[in-house]
């Protein structure tokens, strides 16, 4: 081999334990992944009764208290109907309800971006984990060295597996995580525009 050839080689097998334990770690974080979103399965169930009356309430009660109605939760609140309630309880301050929106929206979407990154990096690692034993197993099927051979290859197809599975478990968890984030979205903005419309009868009252 020349001298850039023996350099890439040399990069490329130097690569292979950081890529390992990339690998290892982004396993780890996808099955971390899983236990949030279960947790937050669980969460939703139990205030799924609060949350249905909310939307009841502000779908057929045009003078609905939303800040009432969610101060008289006893379960406790999530994320979407606890910015509800912040907003409802001042409605009036416009700069504080945008900022409320912004933040809750900025919260959501970052949470998403670290699922969807784990979908995009577990294939790229189990790639990468792919090709870099395949030097060293050419050179030793070219050498008749069978032992390197099949220890390299397996290397290679362990670290394909370990990379699709983090893809796929993180993939199952992204999708939940956006379709929380799509109803929270809705609830969010219609509790805002009712609380403004009912400020603005109460103004207009006076």
């Amino acid at each position: 081999m020349n001298a850039i050839t023996t350099i890439f080689y040399t990069i490329s097998n130097a690569l292979l334990v950081p890529t390992e334990l990339a690998l290892i770690l982004s396993l780890l974080a996808a099955c971390y992944a899983v236990g949030v979103a279960l947790r937050e399965t669980f969460a939703r169930r139990a205030e799924a009764s609060s949350r249905a009356a909310l939307e009841t309430g502000l779908t057929e009660d045009a003078a609905f208290d939303v800040a009432k109605f969610l101060a008289e939760r006893d379960a406790k609140l999530g994320r979407a109907m606890t910015v509800v309630k912040e907003i409802a309880e001042k409605a009036d301050d416009e700069p504080f309800v945008e900022k409320k929106i912004s933040e809750f929206e900025s919260d959501v979407k970052r949470r998403c971006e670290r699922t969807e990154r784990l979908v995009k990096i577990g294939p790229a690692l189990g790639l990468m984990g792919t090709l870099i034993p395949l030097g060293p197993a050419l050179l030793g099927l070219a050498q008749g060295d069978l032992n390197t051979l099949a220890a390299n290859l397996v290397v290679a197809f362990s670290t394909t597996v370990v990379g699709l599975t983090t893809a796929i478990i993180a993939s199952f968890v992204l999708a939940a995580q956006k379709r929380w984030a799509r109803a929270d979205f809705i609830l969010v903005n219609f509790a805002v525009n009712r609380c403004a419309e009912q400020l603005g009868k109460s103004k207009e009252s006076k």
